[in-house]
């Protein structure tokens, strides 16, 4: 069932988050459109350009408690049109997952999540998977047999991972439901995109929804890697342009700006990501503990997610982007990582555009849809 359109308080909001980011406000008073919760930051892989798959984090691992979440749910969940829920682990390691989503749905949150999926799976967990009110389900699955797909997903199992992809989309089929969306999400990498085309037709012969080819992230500078995984990464990139994020000629190429060059940063207004343990970071492409900008939870203080998004750090950060605060703040945005982010805010418009005009286009067929009329059920013999 596609999540119902948000009310409208849902929608000021969405326009006082772009008043207070035209303006550069220093505290904000609009919640978020769209979140990154982490239901855990464990991951059975071991993926080399991953902090997670390297076992680098610097935060205990945990999962998720569901009360924390319903928390925050009930104090800001009628404002936020979307919600990722996943970012550092492997989602699915939370036994509780279907109970996030439900509280998300409940609240007409369109919801997502990433999964690796090579982890067993009972028919029981996939019904109340796809039962959870689940937006999206992103596969990540880069290749189409072992040998390629276990270069990058180290110890993953490409058959297992397939065909949980196979029994969801058939749950899916039987009980005639149109969501969750499953995108087979393929990163293309110079050792698999061979396989680009063979894959596919394995979508198309199993009836995913999508299959999403994009470039892979191959910052190997950003982690402790081996010199044997080092020379290898730096022979991953694709030859085809259309998915080599280093090449020039591609539509994903983008040059590093400097912060001081972005008077905003999207991010700082209407997004942030959300750790296990209730921590805060300003976006989520940062893991470590030492960049959190406050924490939600009893044992950080418990501080309201308002509270936290106004607090010293978040206030510090859009001055100095704004140019009222003259001195480096030392926090991690002062020298972004991933400047190409901080335009969020414009994606995050259009997605709640479409959003809008999808259950806009939904409603008026329900209206017009002609009624079917039940058949009598077939008379019994004696």
């Amino acid at each position: 069932m596609a999540p119902s359109f948000k009310g409208p308080r849902a929608y000021l909001n969405w326009g006082r988050a772009n008043y207070e980011l035209a303006r550069r406000a220093s505290q904000v008073r609009a919640r978020p459109l769209k979140l990154t919760f982490d239901p855990t930051n464990a991951c059975q892989l071991k993926c080399p350009l991953c902090p997670t798959g390297l076992r680098i984090h610097d935060r205990t691992l945990g999962r998720a408690p569901v009360q924390q979440f319903q928390e925050l749910m009930d104090s800001i969940g009628d404002y936020v049109f979307f919600l990722d829920l996943f970012n550092w682990g492997e989602p699915l390691l939370n036994p509780n997952l279907e109970e996030l989503i439900r509280i998300a749905s409940d609240k007409k949150i369109a919801t997502s999540i990433s999964s690796n999926l090579s982890l067993e799976l009972s028919d029981e967990r996939i019904h109340k998977l796809v039962t959870s009110g689940l937006g999206q389900l992103i596969v990540s699955l880069d290749g189409t047999d072992q040998e390629t797909y276990e270069i990058y997903r180290r110890e993953g199992d490409f058959e297992l991972a397939f065909n949980n992809m196979r029994r969801i989309v058939e749950a899916k089929r039987k009980l005639g439901l149109s969501r969750p969306l499953v995108n087979w999400q393929f990163l293309v990498f110079r050792f698999n995109e061979h396989q680009v085309e063979r894959a596919h037709e394995m979508a198309a012969e199993i009836g995913v929804d999508a299959l999403t080819c994009r470039p892979p992230y191959l910052e190997a500078d950003q982690f402790p890697l081996s010199d044997e995984d080092r020379a290898a990464v730096e022979n991953w990139a694709p030859k085809a342009p259309e998915f080599n994020r280093y090449d020039p000629t591609s539509d994903h190429y983008t040059e590093e700006v400097s912060v001081g060059k972005r008077p905003r940063c999207g991010w700082h207004y209407m997004s942030t990501a959300i750790n296990w343990d209730g921590s805060v970071a300003p976006c989520c492409t940062l893991h470590e503990k030492q960049h959190d900008f406050g924490n939600m939870s009893s044992a950080g203080g418990g501080a309201s997610y308002m509270e936290v998004v106004n607090n010293d750090k978040f206030r510090a950060v859009r001055d100095r982007f704004a140019g009222r605060r003259k001195e480096e703040t030392g926090l991690i945005c002062e020298k972004c990582p991933t400047p190409a982010i901080m335009s969020y805010h414009h994606h995050l418009n259009k997605q709640i555009v479409l959003f809008t005009l999808v259950q806009a286009v939904e409603g008026v067929r329900r209206i017009f849809r002609p009624k079917r009329t039940p058949r009598p059920a077939p008379a019994l013999a004696d």
